[in-house]
């Protein structure tokens, strides 16, 4: 009795096809939309037909699963009568009734074990994992393939899908909803891998991951408070407005009506321009200057709550056309300011121009650090290396020693806590102003015995 070798062609054949369901699948559903995209418009037929197929994934997934099954089941009928066929055809000089029926058991047995072998390992593992370290490229090559099948099954496929939907909705799950994208905590680890795989250097890496942390920062951490505001009166002189844009470096000054927590609006230093220009030429010509009124030149102030997320602080500026806004409380009372340089600070760390002063080396680096009592925990931790929990309210290192020393402290009070100092330098009436952090020398251990 002899074997045809074209059912093991069959079985091979069989496995092969498995295999191409099994690792297309995973190529579509783990390249990249916009890689595809990139692909299609540099004329990839194979990415069109992809971007087609990924249109409907509910789709996809039936298609190929409807391949993978109907390639198992045949798999399953012709390995096990191929083999069955192989052995008889080797033991044929001793067959007998009796070893006939034992070969046919055997082959059952042996047939399940190597057909499920193969079949997991070239039907399965090896072309998905092909799939996945080549997911672009066999996409585009898998998927007009792929999508001429779905033609030719379109109908037993769409019967496959629609049943799957019912059962679906049956038990009350998402049937055909179309999920997709990530989470924040998904897109961080996606970003950190492609950091890791060094796709990505350390700032960028460092910048996303705080674009994405925008959502959960307030303003009120942020913001520059009230006590710290440069502020103008309304009915100041020009030449009162000059000395303090000078002294404060600042080009845009908050302007208030009565007291300093009555903001009325902002003032820039361009709108100064063409009345310093007036007065220089009235000067020259001999002749008295028009008299300066603040209020024709401050334009209006833009106004948010403490509680606003800052991821939406920027778009916030763009439409209203301002740099610098007040922040409100609950009652509607100025409580800080904001502007655009300390929203972008949040993503790229501090920005210091021409007139700033030099930062100074992170605490971690430098034994000793004097730092102004309004500093944020968050500038603490991102800027000097210091960590402070912050679950307690406080949100300023003044605000820290308030709650570590349980009262107004004095010149030369101190705070110990996580290996530093903090010494009060300087006080203004009940305000902490001044602060300096220095690293306490490490406590020697002592052996016990």
């Amino acid at each position: 009795m002899t074997y045809s070798p074209l059912r093991v062609l069959l079985v091979i054949l069989l496995i092969a096809v498995n295999g191409f369901f099994a690792g297309a699948e995973v190529a579509l559903l783990s390249v990249r939309h916009s890689r595809l995209r990139q692909m299609a418009e540099e004329g990839q037929a194979g990415a069109q037909a992809a971007l087609n197929l990924l249109s409907n994934p509910g789709r996809l997934l039936s298609v190929t699963q409807v391949g993978v099954t109907l390639a198992s089941l045949g798999l399953g009928w012709a390995g096990e009568d191929t083999l069955y066929q192989i052995l008889i055809a080797l033991f044929h000089p001793v067959t007998t009734p009796l070893t006939q029926k034992f070969l046919h058991g055997t082959s059952f047995v042996v047939s399940f074990l190597v057909i499920s072998y193969f079949h997991v390992v070239l039907g399965e593992v090896v072309p998905k994992n092909l799939a996945i370290a080549k997911a672009d490229r066999l996409a585009v090559l898998v998927a007009p393939a792929l999508l001429v099948f779905y033609r030719v099954s379109a109908a037993f496929v769409v019967i496959v899908e629609r049943s799957a939907g019912i059962l679906t909705r049956a038990l009350r799950l998402r049937g055909g909803a179309q999920t997709g994208g990530h989470s924040t905590e998904e897109l961080k680890l996606i970003v950190s891998s492609s950091r890791g795989l060094g796709y990505l250097p350390e700032n960028q890496e460092d910048m996303i991951h705080r674009v994405l942390d925008l959502g959960n920062i307030s303003v009120r951490e942020v913001m520059v408070a009230r006590n710290d505001i440069i502020s103008i009166p309304s009915e100041a002189s020009l030449d009162e407005v000059l000395r303090t844009m000078i002294e404060a470096q600042h080009s845009r000054l908050p302007v208030y009506e009565g007291a300093p927590e009555k903001i009325v609006g902002i003032l820039h230093y361009k709108d100064l321009l063409p009345v310093w220009e007036e007065r220089r030429r009235a000067i020259r010509s001999g002749r008295p200057s028009r008299a300066f009124r603040l209020a024709r030149l401050m334009r209006p102030h833009l106004v948010v709550p403490e509680t606003k997320p800052l991821s939406q602080m920027l778009e916030e500026f763009r439409l209203g056309h301002s740099h610098m806004a007040m922040v409100v409380d609950e009652f509607g009372t100025i409580v800080g300011m904001l502007t655009v340089e300390d929203v972008l600070e949040e993503v790229v760390g501090r920005i210091e121009d021409e007139h700033d002063e030099k930062s100074q080396r992170r605490a971690s680096e430098a034994d000793e650090v004097e730092l102004d009592g309004t500093t944020r925990i968050r500038d603490l931790e991102s800027e000097f290396g210091i960590e402070i929990p912050t679950d307690q309210g406080f949100e300023t290192l003044a605000g820290f020693l308030l709650l570590r020393r349980g009262e107004i402290p004095h010149a030369g009070d101190f705070v110990d806590y996580n290996g530093r100092r903090y010494t009060v330098l300087e006080m203004e009436r009940n305000r902490i102003a001044r602060v300096r952090i220095e690293k306490l020398p490490e406590q020697p251990v002592t052996a016990t015995g």
